[in-house]
């Protein structure tokens, strides 16, 4: 696998109508049963706005679809989620063991066929790849989970598993991935456990909103990498229809450094007013007007208590 100059990525993303028509080898569309549930409401506060929208028992998705992006007056497909949105409630008392993952990651059919979502493949790299070429900067990057493995195992085992699709992957670098991204994971669990329920909004971010570097081999489905991540953590705050916010970006050179202290995640705390400039979504769009701007004008000064 080696990354796609530009000019490359263009001429793909105009073969068919705007979108890419690419040729991926045995894509995997198993998923587990996907039991949506009413005692859920994934994006409860409201997202938008929203491209190619898809449920799942445990997160909701807006996946990128063949809109402008960068604002280049041509149609393009990222590959990738816009945004991806869940609610995380206590940990039940029993969830007995967790599931293994699939040996490829799962894609959508109808998506992957129209040229929108890529197979597995575009992350994939073989042995003899690494051996050939083994100093190759896109080898560092890891399918990152949006909505955690962990966190989807306490709506059970096949919410669990379904979080192994494209929809709900971005190209993240291992550091980052394994990380503080890792820890603020376990952070929001253990909130969530603290505060019986929380919800979690997060996603790519582009600076300048176009794409530096791709995944993807020839033939295989481009897959933009993001320059940085953010997430939005929201709970019931102790006056009425006034949630508690916490926001965060984190660059892909995010470095690790573990342990990891509450010092470590403070840098990275943004308002919610600077995600939405950069990334061109609003969020909380379910508060008053009024609320909604004060809450997003607003960068905590520290974290929660877990």
């Amino acid at each position: 696998m080696r990354s796609l100059n530009r000019s490359t990525i263009t001429l793909l993303s105009l073969l068919t109508v705007g979108c890419i028509a690419v040729l991926q080898a045995k894509p995997n569309y198993d998923y587990k049963a996907n039991k949506l549930r009413s005692d859920y409401s994934h994006d409860y506060w409201v997202t938008v706005p929203v491209d190619t929208l898809r449920q799942f028992e445990a997160f909701t998705v807006s996946f990128d679809g063949a809109d402008d992006n960068d604002g280049g007056g041509k149609p393009d497909a990222y590959g990738i989620p816009e945004w991806v949105a869940y609610e995380i409630k206590a940990r039940p008392p029993k969830m007995g063991k967790a599931p293994g993952r699939p040996k490829t990651w799962m894609t959508d059919k109808i998506l992957f066929k129209a040229g929108l979502a890529p197979a597995d493949d575009s992350y994939a790299f073989s042995k003899k790849q690494r051996e050939t070429d083994p100093d190759n900067p896109m080898f560092q990057y890891d399918r990152g989970h949006m909505c955690r493995k962990s966190t989807a195992f306490r709506l059970g085992k096949d919410a669990d598993y379904n979080t192994h699709t494209v929809l709900n992957a971005c190209p993240q670098l291992s550091d980052l991935n394994q990380g503080i991204w890792e820890d603020l994971e376990d952070r929001i669990e253990a909130w969530a456990d603290t505060y019986d329920s929380l919800w979690v909004i997060c996603g790519p971010v582009f600076y300048g909103r176009s794409p530096k570097a791709w995944l993807g081999e020839e033939g295989e489905f481009p897959v933009a990498i993001p320059d940085a991540f953010f997430k939005i953590v929201v709970k019931n705050g102790f006056v009425a229809a006034r949630p508690d916010v916490l926001a965060f970006i984190y660059p892909q050179t995010a470095p690790r450094e573990k342990p990891y202290t509450d010092n470590s995640h403070l840098k990275y705390l943004v308002t919610v007013d600077r995600i939405e400039e950069l990334t061109g979504l609003d969020f909380l769009t379910r508060l008053p007007d009024a609320v909604e701007e004060s809450i997003e004008s607003r960068k905590t000064a520290k974290l929660w208590i877990h």
